[in-house]
């Protein structure tokens, strides 16, 4: 006999059933959107470089809509990736010119910082490429909007050498540059320091010197510009340079010097133009139609800078890749630089051609600035790349990295160091700060 007062019908018994689903419906998709993001922005929403080219909180799927193409040489990675990153994969030794490094909670640490100050960096910037490339990881979680999902936790190793395989023969590990070739898989690319600060060419933060660079050309038109070719490097570095100076010497369409830096008694000191200079911020310089790019002991830091210049780029075929070197045309509607001979042999003949072509010139040059100074190349864009990376290192890790372990007293204690002390503190240890 059932009671009167708990009697089930058939209509309570199908409210019940309908009440139930739909619930479940709506804790599914709850517990999905935790995971993925959902869209709050206007659906007429584009990437304007004058309103969004230093703004870092872009969500992930304006990220998509300002810069569809950056994220290349990630989805590479993945494709190339044949097995789950492990814990062995990101271990180093000291003294290679590497960090380790977690992210937690959203919060970075430094696990390990391997003594870079050991390593084989030659000009003796490793505290700038540390904290450069540290800072902009710890820009990039922290300004990750409140749409998206906190970035997950992860745990990698970085290699601040201009050599990456010269830090780590083997594992898997996120470098400035790389090469072809399947000794370089496991290479993820991250962007340079100088994204952040480069002061040894005298760039204060990255945004400063391509405002200045983009204010100097809006006041200079194409056709007022020098129509010579400038290059200033340091021969030694590498043999095509010294082939660039042979072939340009004594040109009326050439402005390339070797330099020398630091030595008031070589003549070629005078020649030092920093990174201004080539887009003809000062008036010390002119402002060049033509720049020319050369790789040293592998990828040139320069290049980056000569993309702001609304100047028609010339260089060499490109051994070393950076983040956003997948971005460059040789040819078609998008053509964005001029590939000279692997000796610069043919560079004369370049010269020829576009001075009797001056409208082609002008386009590589505009395509160029607006493609990557104006998008690609803008700290928007950078902290876009930054946050991927991390999402797509996410996806192939094969392990949930901790941030606690027990020492020797069986105490619990951090793996690793908050960015916020190493900072302070480097390359003293955090732990010894009285």
């Amino acid at each position: 006999m059932i009671i009167k007062g708990y009697r089930v019908t058939l209509t309570s018994f199908l409210f019940y059933i309908s009440t139930f689903i739909i619930v479940s419906q709506l804790w599914t998709a709850w517990k999905q959107s935790s995971r993925s993001y959902l869209s709050y922005i206007p659906s007429t929403w584009r990437f304007d470089p004058d309103l969004h080219a230093n703004v870092h909180t872009l969500s992930h799927e304006q990220c998509d809509i300002g810069f569809p193409k950056l994220y290349h040489s990630l989805h590479e990675s993945v494709k190339k990736r044949k097995r789950r990153i492990s814990l062995k994969d990101i271990e180093i030794k000291e003294g290679r010119c590497m960090l380790r490094v977690l992210i937690h909670g959203g919060e970075l640490f430094v696990v390990d910082s391997g003594m870079p100050e050991k390593c084989y960096v030659t000009n003796g910037n490793e505290r700038e490429r540390i904290l450069g490339t540290l800072a902009q990881i710890d820009r990039a979680l922290t300004t990750s909007p409140t749409s998206d999902p906190t970035v997950p936790n992860i745990e990698f190793s970085l290699s601040l050498d201009d050599l990456p395989l010269r830090s780590k023969g083997e594992g898997t590990f996120f470098g400035y540059t790389k090469q072809e070739g399947p000794e370089y898989d496991n290479i993820w690319l991250m962007p340079n320091y100088a994204y952040w600060s480069w002061n040894y060419t005298h760039a204060p933060s990255w945004n400063s010197i391509r405002r200045e660079i983009g204010e100097a050309e809006v006041e200079r038109p194409w056709e007022t510009k020098d129509p010579r070719v400038v290059w200033r490097g340091k021969i030694k570095m590498a043999k095509l340079r010294a082939e660039l100076v042979k072939v340009s010497e004594g040109k009326v369409w050439s402005d390339i010097k070797p330099v020398v830096i630091n030595n008031d008694k070589d003549k070629h000191t005078r020649d030092v133009m920093n990174l201004r200079d080539f887009c003809g911020i000062s008036d010390t310089f002119a402002r060049y139609k033509y720049t020319v790019q050369t790789e040293g002991t592998s990828y040139s830091g320069r290049l980056k800078y000569l993309q702001l210049c609304r100047s028609a780029l010339i260089t060499h075929p490109l051994e070393w890749a950076e983040f956003h070197t997948h971005l460059m045309r040789l040819a078609g509607p998008d053509v964005n630089f001029i590939e000279a001979s692997e000796n610069f042999a043919n560079l004369e003949a370049a010269m020829n051609y576009y001075s009797e072509n001056d409208a082609q010139a002008e386009k590589i040059a505009r395509n160029s600035y607006e493609t990557f100074a104006r998008r690609y190349l803008t700290p928007a864009a950078v902290t876009c790349y930054w946050r991927r990376l991390f999402w797509t290192w996410s996806s192939v890790q094969g392990f949930e990295p901790d941030l606690y372990t027990y020492d020797t007293h069986n105490n619990k204690v951090m793996r690793g160091t908050p960015w916020t002390a190493f900072a302070a503190n480097w390359p003293q240890d955090p732990s010894q700060i009285p």
